[in-house]
């Protein structure tokens, strides 16, 4: 009888653990990390202000701002197709995000001026065919 009792609450104990989605881990690890590092320190002429995951669209979005001499309009709408390129090569080899990008999530950039803070210097949306390594490595 006590073995039969024992089994049931484990059973009970077991199928009582709650399981964190996909979405929810998403969203939960953004919030940490904007809280416990945002803003981040500026590296590269580059601060990251905030990450932001809106489920409804599957999109995990970096908010950034740029500084020094990368805050000129001019200079990022002249490597704009650089940049865009860059960040999708650093999504693909973005290891912490690989269970995002199996699950098929979309990553956005929205990059800021310092000097203009309403002003969007840059922004981008990156869907899997943009950053799968493997799609992209057979091109």
């Amino acid at each position: 009888m006590k073995k039969i009792i024992i089994l049931l609450i484990g059973t009970c104990i077991l199928t009582s653990c709650r399981h964190e989605s996909l979405e929810d881990r998403a969203a939960r690890e953004a919030k940490e990390y904007t809280e416990k590092y945002c803003p981040t320190p500026i590296e590269n002429y580059t601060r990251t202000d905030s990450i932001v995951f809106n489920k409804n669209t599957k999109t995990y979005f970096y908010y950034c701002t740029l500084t020094d001499k990368m805050d000129d309009s001019s200079i990022i709408a002249t490597n704009a197709k650089n940049i865009k390129t860059a960040l999708a090569a650093g999504i693909a080899k973005d290891t912490k995000t690989k269970a995002y990008k199996d699950a098929g999530f979309n990553f956005a950039y929205v990059l800021h001026s310092q000097k203009h803070p309403q002003q969007i210097l840059f922004q981008a949306i990156f869907t899997p065919k943009d950053y799968d390594y493997k799609v992209n490595s057979r091109k």
